[in-house]
């Protein structure tokens, strides 16, 4: 027991040095004096939480770390309990001085003083004139009726708009990832592209990317996502799966050979996905005669199956439901090349996949267009 305890007290001074210390100061911020800020981060798979309030204008924390960490701070709203952030930016924890400066909030919020926040600011500033084209649109939605945001023409088409601005940003990112090579920013932009940007401008920002930042962890990890989602793209056969529906079933993709399936990923908490599921039950009534159906695939945490069982029953949705939990040697959202939800890919008779990402109106044309009508 002794030499344990030596050999801890031998290794302390190596575990300090390995930490830096980190500082985030805002001054003369227009914020009200008790505005609670709250700062959480992950850092080496670690939730770290730190809170402090505003006086004169003014908040710090200070911490250490011995590696990168990624997170947000927000104003007010105690993020374990909040259901809405209204005020929030995300920062990245590295040894150095943080500086937040903003003129009015944390979304306008300028984070600077460490390599990584300098490079995130840099890429907010150039995307800035696309963010101003996307208020006006989600200032259209949050002021629409309850039983007007349910509505699936009006989804669609603030989805339409918001699409088009996504698509100008797109440009705009892989600028940026090409100029900062070696920028973990970069390759964070980059994860985020992958299930929305061409997979063929996502595969090229990535071979550019510096070798040693495609040879990290982070690196390596989105390297294997590029190339499943190369192995679930359109014209390729769909990646055969087996997991357990909601009475622990066995339900294979290869199952549904002979008809038109739908393999739709998603999760109970996923906002956009409850959002999408009235358009994919009207199209699952419209061509379930003619050969079409769904196969819902969840990324609810098996812990979480009361949740998932609830929003089934909620959002009437009739069809097969497996959950994405069981284990395999990587999860079906991995071999589809799924980082984001929702997601779909429309899989034909032969066991192809014929489309992927189609919604609302973008599903009706396709199914339309499927069955020659």
């Amino acid at each position: 027991m002794k030499k344990c305890a030596v050999l801890i007290l031998m290794m302390l001074p190596l575990i300090a040095a390995a930490q830096k210390a980190f500082t985030i100061s805002a001054a003369n911020i227009p914020f009200k004096d008790g505005d609670r800020i709250f700062l959480v981060y992950k850092e080496n798979g670690v939730k770290h939480a730190d809170s402090t309030v505003v006086k004169n204008g003014s908040f710090s924390f200070s911490g250490k770390t011995s590696s990168l960490g990624e997170g947000y701070i927000c104003r007010n709203d105690n993020p374990f309990f909040a259901a809405y952030l209204h005020d929030s930016a995300n920062i990245y924890i590295e040894p150095g001085n943080i500086i937040i400066t903003t003129p009015d909030s944390l979304i306008n919020a300028a984070i600077t003083g460490t390599p990584n926040n300098n490079d995130q600011t840099e890429l907010d500033i150039a995307l800035k004139p696309f963010e101003l084209k996307l208020r006006p649109i989600n200032q259209y939605y949050d002021a629409l009726s309850p039983a007007q945001q349910e509505d699936a023409g009006i989804i669609a088409e603030v989805r339409a708009k918001t699409n088009v601005v996504l698509k100008e940003m797109e440009p705009v990112k892989l600028d940026f990832i090409r100029k900062h090579p070696a920028s973990y920013v970069s390759l964070e932009t980059l994860q985020r592209m992958l299930n929305n940007a061409a997979l063929n401008d996502v595969s090229d920002a990535y071979a550019g990317l510096a070798p040693q930042l495609k040879n990290s962890t982070s690196g390596k990890k989105l390297g294997g996502m590029i190339a499943d989602a190369k192995s679930a793209e359109v014209g390729v056969m769909a990646p055969e799966f087996t997991l357990p529906d909601k009475t622990g079933r066995p339900i294979k993709l290869s199952s549904y050979r002979g008809k038109y399936v739908l393999v739709d990923f998603w999760a109970s908490w996923c906002f956009p996905c409850r959002k999408e599921n009235p358009n994919v039950l009207a199209a699952y009534q419209k061509y379930k005669a003619k050969g079409f159906t769904v196969l819902s695939v969840s990324i609810d945490d098996k812990d979480s199956k009361a949740a998932w069982l609830r929003a089934i029953k909620a959002d009437h949705l009739p069809w097969t439901q497996v959950l994405d939990r069981a284990k395999p040697a990587k999860m079906v959202k991995e071999s589809y090349g799924v980082t984001t939800i929702p997601v779909n890919v429309l899989v034909d008779p032969s066991g192809k996949i014929i489309a992927r990402n189609i919604r609302d109106r973008t599903l009706e044309s396709t199914l339309k267009q499927v069955f020659g009508e």
